[in-house]
Formats: C-alpha cells, sequence, structure tokens
C-alpha cells in the first residue's frame, strides 16, 4: 500500500522549530478552461454523455423576391431549413488519494493536515487543466511557425506573420471575440486595444512574443477591462496568456543549429528543437462538462476551491474492520470531467520553437 507511512517520509519535528506555517508551494497557471463552453450532466439521469447543440447561420439572401400571381398555392414561398450540429462528450471519472499512518500523524503539529489539504487541491488543479488543455492542443488545427508545413520541420518562433495568420483564420470563419475594443484612458502611458481572441502559451513564448512588433504590455491596458491571471499582453487581435502548464514535446521539432548561444538559439533537446504549442480561440470552439456541475469558464491557479471537485477525508478507524486498530486515515480528491472542440473552424493551435533564454 504507497502512501505516507513511515517517519522517514515526512520525519518528526525533533529538535527542529518550525514556523508556524509550512513554506508555500508553487501554485501554476492553470488557464486552458478560459473560454470554454460549460455543461453539466445530472446524475440518476442514465447517461454519461453531454450534449452541444449549434443551429448554423441561414444563407443569406441576394435575391429579390418576384410577384405572387395567377391561382395563388400555400405556402407561397419555399421556406429554408437551418443546418443543426450537434456535439457531445462522454465523462470520465479522475482522482487521487494518499494514505496517512498514525505515527507520521501523531508526531507532527497540527497544521500539516492543512499543507496537505492543499497539495491534494493543488493536484486536482493541475489534473483538470491537463486534461482539457490536451484536447485542444491535440485536436485544433494547426499553423506552424516560420515556413514550416510540419511539426518536424519547425525551426522558428511565434512571430507577427503567426499571429496575423491565426487572426485571418478566425475572422474570415466568423469567429467570436471575447473581448471588446477599449478606447484607452487618461492615465500616461495606457493605450486603446483592439477586440481580441483569447491565445494561451507557454512561458518560454511569452519572450518571443513580446518581441513582435506592435506588441503592448498588459499594464498599458490594465486599468481598461477585466484581465486575466497570467495575462501580460496583446499583438495583433490575440490576448496573451502565459503558464508552465503549457505542453512541451521535447525535440520533436526540426534540427536545431548554431551553438546554444542564450538569446540566438531555440531550446532543443538533443540537437533537435523543443516544439511548443499556442491555442488561439473565440467563443463558443470549446466545450468542457463535468458531473452535476458546469466547469469553471475562467482560469485560475492551482489549488483554488473549483465546483465539482471532492475532497474527500477518511479519519483513523472509519474503514470498520479494514483498519481494525483505527491506524490510518486517508485523503483525496475526485471529480468528473470531459471536454471537445465545438467548432474547429474557430480554434488554431500555433506549433512553434522557443529562444534559449537560460
Amino acid at each position: 500500500m504507497a502512501g505516507v507511512t513511515t517517519t522517514t517520509q515526512i520525519a518528526g519535528p525533533v529538535n527542529r522549530v518550525f514556523q508556524q506555517t509550512l513554506l508555500r508551494n508553487a501554485k501554476s497557471r492553470c488557464p486552458y478552461f478560459t473560454g470554454s463552453t460549460p455543461a453539466d450532466i445530472m446524475q440518476n439521469r442514465g447517461a454519461f454523455t453531454a450534449y452541444w447543440r449549434r443551429i448554423e447561420n441561414l444563407t443569406p439572401v441576394t435575391t429579390a423576391l418576384s410577384e405572387i400571381s395567377g391561382a395563388i398555392a400555400f405556402p407561397t414561398r419555399t421556406a429554408d431549413q437551418p443546418s443543426v450540429t450537434d456535439y457531445s462528450a462522454t465523462l470520465a471519472k479522475y482522482g487521487n488519494y494518499i494514505f496517512l499512518n498514525e505515527e507520521v500523524d501523531l508526531i507532527n503539529f497540527s497544521g500539516q493536515m492543512d499543507k496537505l489539504v492543499e497539495i491534494i487541491g493543488i493536484n486536482a488543479g493541475q489534473s483538470l487543466n491537463r486534461l482539457q488543455r490536451d484536447v485542444m492542443e491535440d485536436n485544433a488545427t494547426a499553423i506552424f511557425a516560420g515556413t514550416a508545413t510540419t511539426s518536424t520541420g519547425v525551426r522558428a518562433v511565434v512571430n507577427a506573420n503567426a499571429v496575423r495568420t491565426v487572426r485571418n483564420v478566425l475572422d474570415r470563419n466568423s469567429a467570436m471575440q471575447f473581448t471588446a475594443m477599449t478606447t484607452g484612458s487618461t492615465n500616461v502611458g495606457t493605450v486603446p486595444i483592439r477586440d481580441a481572441f483569447w491565445a494561451i502559451c507557454h512561458v518560454d513564448v511569452e519572450i518571443d512574443v513580446r518581441n513582435i512588433t506592435g506588441f503592448q504590455d498588459v499594464s498599458t491596458y490594465a486599468d481598461q477591462t477585466d484581465v486575466a491571471k497570467g495575462e501580460f499582453g496583446t499583438v495583433g487581435g490575440l490576448r496573451f496568456i502565459s503558464s508552465p502548464e503549457g505542453t512541451i514535446d521535447a525535440g520533436s521539432a526540426g534540427t536545431a543549429t548554431g551553438t546554444s548561444v542564450v538569446g540566438t538559439d531555440f531550446r532543443s533537446t538533443s540537437n533537435t528543437n523543443d516544439l511548443y504549442h499556442t491555442v488561439v480561440m473565440g467563443m463558443d470552439a470549446v466545450g468542457s462538462v463535468g458531473l452535476n456541475f458546469e466547469h469553471i469558464k475562467e482560469n485560475y491557479l492551482a489549488g483554488d476551491p473549483m465546483p465539482g471537485v471532492q475532497l474527500i477525508s477518511k479519519e483513523r478507524g472509519s474503514a470498520g474492520a479494514g483498519d481494525p486498530l483505527n491506524e490510518v486515515a486517508s485523503l483525496g480528491w475526485k471529480s468528473w470531467h470531459a471536454a471537445t472542440i465545438l467548432n474547429a473552424n474557430w480554434i488554431r493551435v500555433i506549433r512553434s520553437a522557443a529562444t534559449l533564454y537560460q
């Protein structure tokens, strides 16, 4: 039975002085639920599948109606028929837990349990964020940075051309922007920004985005509009959020060149460029679903309270005959999740390299 069951894993504070609170843990930004269209499935309904329905726009009318004459037959005109598209996703259950025996519990101070609860919450947040991320990165149509036509040929970072290309594709497909244009403010150093789609990238890619001509730092417009966690700026009609949770496919891009000069060459593994994925999307492009709750539409920090994530604590002795001497406790989380692409025309993923800066 794996778990925290020996005092060598969490040593007792003998002859040691602890702060009243334990050291802070890193809480990654988890933005991949941003802009998702939520749905929920109720218990006792006999199915684990959620459905979204999209009714397509009618074809624009450019021909004038002719005059009705002669013997009138009803209906006098031919009706148009809207196209209806259904999308679905099937729920799956996820969770994790730890065991804690009484020796470990008794020799440590009471603040330990609070810290373990925090760790469980961080694990739940990162897990659900990565599940949502993988659906978006793996199923969106790719745009390759530079002149590449495949991932294995990528030898360029996210640049102005990649931003223009993805914005143009979404505009041509009539994708809807998440954020409206702002007109600026009277504060010194502020600027207006155009309506925008969300773009979510790895922190390594953030540095390359900042180098694009026309980039505006978030500090120039933060007082004009709501700003997302991890949002660092805008360029070309995309507002960018960065997170260390973005996927890096080590050594999956083009062959590396140069001698790994900081600020000049690309991050690489075994002389092959690492591949990064920047998701760009419009409204209602992605759906997420949970059991008896709607998944959140915003980004969050791993460890923040999330709807639908159950934290489950079992006290020593709660297992009955399974724990006859009241020695073992457990702490875990459980949640349901599913995600799907609702409109493939309104989402793209830019596959790129990233400049080496360390």
